[in-house]
């Protein structure tokens, strides 16, 4: 029962219109009537065009409810947010409908692929067209061009099962409850330290432009420019219809090629397991190793806090490679571990989560350090403090003050190694947005959560305030690229890319009259 209480743990790791109006809005430079009218405007010309069975609104349409709750994150859904209409696409065609009507018009927008976003009004909103991709989600292998192709709605737990019999995977989430979303903030996967973020296995991409306009952009065609910027740059540069990916050969359910598993540790071990983690970064460069270190804290109903520290830690390989990549993790004294051979399958299950984890509040944040070698631990710190203990100082005591409040049901501090070697497969395939630098040696991505109580439909104040003096003193290597996915709503992270001014210049090239970051949330910085 323990095992699983932990998995649950780690995986917290998205008629006529304008009926329903609201105080919420995504474009506070329009009047709240304004944005009302001009929605219910464009939400009537979309469904004339493709029909009320596509385009839904609260009160004509049967599927609107399921289309304004489909979102992962409570927050997301309608107790805050009620779009003046849905549109369920199906094809290319309807996006582009959509979104050339909105352009027109002047409408406010969102777009919502699988909905796993902690990003509060990134993948819906109010007064304005929600367009929902929960009815195209297929996959598909191409064998002669051992390439995958995937529809924007397909979450992956379901592309890995489907493709199963043919022994391919794309590079995709650590939770399987995740969609492509994922794909367009770079993305990380256990299969990452081989093959790079998981953007960096596009081949080609279907994109939908701010005005219309359906092109398809490739690492050397006339939109290779925009093909790069989409390896991270979210949701601003138009709204991709068909990805094109990389097959990655990992055999079925029966080709156990790997080694590992979860391993538990005490608190007494907090300091040990963090610097191992900050070591992993720095000295193992290896492709088959894939490792997740998780500081987590549950907050029960008399406020009392169970803390638990846990390593998802696997190898595609044989155990001998496990043991020696994972020797200082393995030396830490631990108080419970299951580890074994595993598929890639079993792999991308260790952290399921299911459907009923949805229905709850929760806020990401990211920082992001640099790998430290053991001398460097065993030298000490310019300033006398280690940015890792500064980092897990901070989350102890965010969650020691608001335990009380009984506002908060788990916090998760998280560590992702983004090695060197990974790096270098961005540049070799032609880059990507996030472009980190390279021959530095490897740095963790620093992921801080939180999910909230049920009932809890809005981030309180007061948590909100610790959220931002958190964020404002916890630690982070200048010069080193935020994880985009595991953001804060309020975070630069496009000023931390590599390929920053790069992401610039495209925006102002495929959007010149700046419509996306007027019109939808999401990333800010452009």
């Amino acid at each position: 029962m323990k095992m699983i209480w932990l998995l649950r743990l780690t995986c917290i790791l998205l008629g006529t219109f304008g009926a329903a109006a609201s105080a919420q809005s995504s474009s506070p430079t329009n009047s709240s009537s304004t944005l009302v009218a001009t929605a219910a405007r464009t939400c009537n010309q979309i469904q004339q065009r493709l029909g009320p069975s596509l385009v839904q609104s609260k009160v004509s349409g049967s599927q609107y409810e399921f289309g304004a709750n489909a979102a992962w994150n409570l927050f997301n859904t309608d107790v805050n947010f009620q779009p003046t209409c849905i549109v369920f696409v199906t094809n290319a065609e309807d996006v582009q409908v959509a979104m050339s009507t909105i352009f027109e018009n002047g409408a406010d927008y969102a777009v919502q692929a699988g909905g796993h976003s902690a990003m509060k009004g990134w993948n819906t909103l109010t007064d304005g067209v929600l367009i929902s991709f929960v009815f195209m989600n297929a996959t598909s292998y191409d064998q002669e061009k051992d390439t995958i192709t995937l529809l924007p709605g397909i979450h992956w737990g379901d592309a890995l099962t489907e493709l199963e019999p043919f022994g391919v995977a794309p590079l995709g989430a650590r939770v399987n409850t995740v969609g492509t979303g994922l794909l367009l903030g770079g993305g990380i996967s256990y299969l990452s330290p081989a093959f790079g973020y998981a953007a960096d296995t596009f081949v080609s991409l279907d994109v939908v432009l701010v005005n219309g306009t359906l092109v398809t952009a490739t690492v050397d065609n006339e939109y290779a420019d925009l093909f790069r910027a989409l390896k991270g740059g979210a949701n601003r540069f138009g709204i991709v219809t068909r990805y094109e990916v990389q097959a990655v050969h990992v055999g079925g359910q029966d080709n156990q090629t790997w080694w590992g598993g979860l391993v538990i540790y005490p608190n007494s071990s907090a300091e040990a397991v963090l610097a191992a983690a900050a070591h992993h970064a720095q000295d193992v460069n290896d492709t088959h190793a894939a490792l997740l270190t998780i500081f987590g804290s549950v907050i029960n109903n008399d406020s009392s806090i169970e803390a638990v520290i846990e390593t998802a830690m696997f190898y595609n390989g044989p155990v001998s490679a496990f043991n020696e990549t994972f020797a200082e993790l393995l030396s830490i004294p631990s108080v419970e571990s299951v580890l074994g051979p595993l598929s890639y399958l079993d792999v991308s299950d260790v952290l399921a989560q299911s459907a009923n984890a949805s229905g709850f509040g929760e806020t990401f944040g990211a920082s992001v350090l640099a790998g430290e070698s053991i001398t460097d631990t065993e030298r000490g710190f310019a300033d006398g403090e280690d940015p890792y203990l500064k980092t897990f100082s901070l989350f102890t005591n965010f969650t020691e003050t608001f335990a009380p409040s009984n506002k908060i049901t788990t916090a998760i501090l998280a560590f992702t190694p983004i090695l060197d070697a990974q790096i270098r497969v961005g540049v070799e395939r032609g880059r990507n947005a996030i472009d980190p630098p390279l021959g530095n040696g490897g740095f963790n991505a620093v992921q801080f959560s939180l999910t909230f109580a049920e009932g809890v439909l809005n981030i309180p104040e007061d948590i909100e305030a610790g959220r931002d003096f958190y964020f404002a003193n916890a630690p982070s290597t200048p010069g080193l690229p935020l994880y985009i996915n595991e953001c804060d709503e309020k975070q630069h992270v496009f000023e931390t890319y590599g390929g920053f001014e790069f992401l610039k210049t495209v925006y102002a090239k495929y959007d010149p009259t700046r419509f996306n970051v007027q019109h939808t949330r999401g990333p800010i910085g452009l």
